[in-house]
């Protein structure tokens, strides 16, 4: 079995998962109910977690709160309230490969100004994906996610990128969400690519702060912050994304 077919088969595992996870995570559920039912769904699934193959890091998930931004460790039992914005990351290793993936949410009621924060994140993953071809630059995908959040007034991060993934789980290239150097000295895609495309911003330029707990990152002038990710496939007219149901089908 080829690479690019394990890596779609796995992405159905982690789409799946992934899809339960966001009808779950509601007010009254904790982060730590959110890493027990991922790890029962993964192994359900036939998966197996990437995250605990991460160097030092023991949980399938992050689980992040409102200003929380990435790699928020999944331990607390408090649980979220009406109007919390949640974000969770999780990904899945299947017969020797990766697939990541992650969503944001506001549990119970929202308002307006959420609403616009995550649609701006879901428009700047859309236009992302719109770009990558065959012969398309990592600095394209930098640019259309930039310009489709800085429109609408967020802020993507500097710091925090996505990445390529297949027999690792961070690989080269790393993909910016933002352009800060020109296109062209940015890495070419190429066919049969696998990349996980990541889109991390916040409601301010964000200043960023690792906690004591050394892996969890906040926004520390924000309120805000959000994480939309797929795992995607470089074809001859695109691309395809492998993680499947995709965020576009379960928000």
């Amino acid at each position: 079995m080829n690479r690019l077919k394990i890596m779609k088969e796995g992405g159905a595992i982690l789409g799946a998962v992934r899809s339960k996870l966001y009808s779950f995570v509601e007010v009254g559920v904790t982060p730590l109910e959110i890493e027990e039912k991922a790890r029962a769904l993964i192994k359900e699934y036939g998966g197996e977690p990437s995250f605990t193959k991460v160097p030092g890091y023991h949980h399938v998930t992050c689980v992040n709160l409102n200003s929380g931004i990435v790699h928020g460790l999944p331990v607390s039992d408090v649980p979220f309230v009406d109007g919390d914005l949640v974000t969770v990351d999780c990904g899945v290793y299947f017969k020797g490969f990766h697939t990541d993936a992650a969503f944001s949410k506001v549990v119970g009621t929202s308002t307006p100004a959420k609403d616009k924060f995550l649609a701006a994140g879901l428009a700047s993953l859309k236009s992302a994906l719109s770009v990558i071809k065959p012969g398309s630059r990592i600095g394209d995908i930098s640019l259309a996610t930039q310009t489709v959040l800085e429109n609408a007034g967020y802020y993507p991060t500097r710091e925090l990128t996505g990445h390529g993934i297949g027999r690792e789980l961070h690989e080269e290239p790393m993909i910016p969400n933002l352009l800060s150097v020109p296109i062209e000295s940015t890495p070419e895609l190429v066919l049969g690519q696998t990349l996980a495309i990541e889109n991390i911003y916040a409601d301010v330029k964000p200043r960023l702060s690792l906690e004591k707990d050394g892996w969890t990152i906040n926004v520390i002038n924000g309120k805000l912050s959000a994480v939309f990710e797929e795992t995607v496939q470089v074809t001859e007219g695109g691309c395809s994304i492998l993680t499947t149901p995709t965020l576009f089908q379960i928000i």
